[in-house]
């Protein structure tokens, strides 16, 4: 997700007076369904500024998920001393 808002935050930047409406719409509809989209679809944002708060917050929860994926994965996987134990 935050490729996708980079690429999006430097499209919008260079539309002049890029509409909020449209531009959510455009978010919308390009995102995969996820709690982001579940999010903006529930409460519409106000201005590009909320957008870009809101977006951060959802990459965050993003990124704690894939960190705690990583420590599970390498939790789960014996080390070589452990397989020569057995």
């Amino acid at each position: 997700m935050r490729k996708f808002m980079e690429c999006f935050r430097k499209l919008a930047l260079s539309i002049d007076n890029l509409s909020l409406k449209i531009a959510l719409h455009q978010m919308i509809n390009t995102l995969r369904s996820g709690p982001f989209v579940d999010s903006l679809c529930k409460r519409l944002v106000t201005n590009m500024v909320d957008l870009r708060q809101r977006a951060t917050k959802y990459m965050r929860m993003e990124e704690l998920k894939d960190f705690k994926s990583s420590i599970k994965a390498k939790d789960n996987i014996p080390t070589k001393n452990m397989r020569k134990q057995e």
